[in-house]
């Protein structure tokens, strides 16, 4: 077990400055020795940010499991240049949360299909609106008829510029009370989601969480 463990090479990371907490810098891991981690440097958009020797960087990332924070130093300084910047050993490392149990009250517009038993699409989508949401599945309302059992397409959207896509199974469904806006509550589990659409989910939660305690309200 290295020091990085369990981060490995090509891992998507995300980089924090120290002042501004509520900015991440996309990067990715390109080699990794006991002591030291080479990533891509860092960009925000379209810009590319430069770190100073020395600098203290927070270092975010997702496994199958949970989400991972540490702290490191620059090591090497990018030049105008360079493609990479060298991270030192990590310390203070912690486990934010776990994928399966963390789940967050939010509304997010879903999009849905049912799927027939070779999954092909069947009938007319229809849409729906979060209740909450985790790595596992999402709580949804809406108008539509369904019953356990019950396979859809979804597709979820984040933001306006970022959805997840997600085939799943109706494990619950209520009838809401009277006067609700939409008729029926609906528990939708993840069967068939790729990690790379899962961490998407773990991210927004940990991005979301950090702003609600940011404010005070978490």
């Amino acid at each position: 077990m290295g020091s990085f463990d369990p981060i490995k090479i090509n891992q998507p990371i995300e980089l924090e400055l120290p002042g501004d907490a509520l900015t991440q810098y996309r990067s990715k891991v390109q080699s990794l020795s006991e002591d030291r981690m080479v990533v891509a440097v860092p960009v925000k958009g379209a810009s590319r940010v430069a770190l100073e020797h020395g600098q203290k960087v927070k270092v975010i990332y997702t496994d199958s499991t949970a989400v991972y924070v540490f702290f490191t130093t620059v090591v090497s300084q990018a030049s105008e240049n360079a493609e990479t910047i060298t991270l030192g050993r990590p310390y203070d490392i912690r486990k934010i949360q776990r994928r399966n149990f963390v789940r967050l009250d939010t509304r997010l517009k879903v999009l849905l299909c049912n799927l027939d038993n070779s999954f092909e699409r069947k009938g007319t989508p229809f849409e729906a609106l979060s209740v909450d949401i985790s790595g596992g599945g999402v709580m949804f309302m809406c108008d539509e008829v369904l019953s356990p059992g019950d396979i859809l397409d979804a597709d979820i959207f984040l933001s306006q510029s970022e959805r997840v896509r997600a085939i799943g199974r109706v494990v619950r469904f209520t009838e809401n009370p009277p006067k609700t806006k939409l008729k029926y509550s609906v528990g939708f589990e993840f069967t068939v989601i790729e990690e790379s659409e899962r961490d998407k989910i773990i991210r927004f939660i940990f991005n979301q969480q950090r702003e609600l305690r940011r404010k005070g309200l978490l």
